[in-house]
């Protein structure tokens, strides 16, 4: 069979049950190539048991290529874990921290990006300075960054590459320039641009995302990316961290050796047995992006948006898209007009086969590249049915 992917097409995605799939913010569905390759290397462990994992170990370094063509960044430096929450624990367990240093959050964020510093910050004495992500839709942002990286000892920014619940595209770009002439370090949590939204990713310090959302590979799957791993300590080793790891197990006598010096790179999180079957899928996945291009999606889900924006402005919905097209990621958050409940609304489209999000009391499209032109139509017609909202008492 043809396995190309084609914008506007779900040919690759014949089970899938939604008349309307806008939801890959949350998780994307998993096309045939990707269930396909899973499918071999759950097939080639059953019949092959412990001599299929060299060839596993093998195909791991396509996945870093491929991913590194995404991020545009050495595939060498690119560590598979299994999560974005895993992949921003490490490094904020990982950071030689001193007392008395800052680290620059922003409130709108996903906790995944900032629970981790807080828990370091409560580890190490550190101090969290708090921005709104918000004040990123315009340069009123980065004037208020690079005010806080003067006044603060600040040892790294977090941010992530979209919003969440706004879809606001973060000039990561010019954040990592104000922060690096303060001798900051910049980390992004990537995973709602990753596969949907361009960002140039090769100057930024540390880069993490899961493989489960827009990249469109199954959960326990994720990436994380560090410019200068050297900047680390191994805090998170495992057996496999180790400088000729495996040695100990060919029969030669004497090489178990505990203090074998750990290396510096991704096996300093990668650490042991890796998820070989989600990792098949995700390549799969990303292979097919790859062949899109990350521009030709994110220009696919704006049509998109361009669409279905107008006519939800008429219906009485706010839109939280910029109006700066720099600024526009491939989610779009409203707010649902006055009495009327994001949920009750979520829960009126999927009753009519559509699927979207709910986050911070938004409603929140999220379109990829299988998603068609003339699905606009369709939601703006089951929207139009919504539940009248509630009259004022008199």
């Amino acid at each position: 069979m043809d396995c190309s992917a084609q914008l506007g097409s779900r040919a690759l995605f014949p089970t899938l049950d939604c008349r309307v799939y806008a939801n890959h913010a949350s998780v994307g569905p998993l096309p045939l190539p990707a269930i396909d390759a899973m499918h071999a290397v759950n097939a080639g462990q059953a019949q092959h048991g412990v001599a299929a994992i060299a060839g596993f170990h093998e195909q791991v370094d396509a996945t870093r290529t491929v991913a590194g063509s995404l991020l545009g960044v050495p595939a060498k430096n690119i560590a598979l874990v299994g999560n974005t929450s895993t992949a921003i624990s490490c490094v904020a367990a990982s950071i030689p921290w001193q007392a008395g240093d800052a680290i620059v959050c922003l409130r709108g964020e996903f906790p995944a990006n900032t629970t981790p510093w807080q828990q370091a910050a409560r580890e190490h004495g550190l101090r969290i300075v708090w921005l709104d992500a918000d004040d990123f839709r315009t340069d009123d942002g980065l004037n208020r960054l690079a005010d806080a990286l003067t006044a603060h000892r600040v040892r790294l920014v977090a941010v992530s590459a979209v919003q969440f619940s706004t879809g606001l595209r973060m000039p990561v770009e010019a954040m990592t320039d104000i922060a690096h002439r303060h001798g900051a370090a910049v980390f992004v949590d990537a995973i709602q641009a990753v596969g949907a939204t361009p960002f140039d990713a090769s100057r930024i310090d540390y880069v993490a995302t899961g493989g489960q959302k827009w990249l469109m590979g199954p959960p326990g799957t994720g990436l994380l990316y560090a410019r200068d791993w050297s900047t680390l300590n191994p805090t998170m080793a495992g057996w496999l961290s180790h400088e000729d790891g495996l040695c100990f197990l060919w029969g030669d006598p004497g090489l178990m050796d505990y203090d074998r010096a750990l290396q510096v790179g991704p096996a300093m999180v990668e650490g042991g047995t890796l998820n070989f079957s989600g990792i098949a899928g995700l390549t799969a996945s990303m292979r097919l992006i790859a062949s899109l291009g990350v521009p030709a999606v994110h220009a696919h889900a704006n049509a998109w948006f361009d669409r279905l924006e107008p006519e939800l402005l008429e219906l009485g919905y706010r839109s939280e898209r910029s109006a700066d097209p720099t600024r526009r990621s491939t989610v779009m958050c409203v707010q649902p007009p006055a009495g009327l409940h994001a949920g009750r609304v979520a829960a009126h489209l999927f009753a009519r086969g559509i699927s979207v999000a709910t986050p911070d009391a938004r409603i929140r499209f999220s379109p990829s590249w299988p998603n068609a032109l003339d699905e606009p139509a369709i939601v703006l017609d089951a929207l139009r049915q919504t539940i009248d909202p509630p009259r004022p008492v008199k």
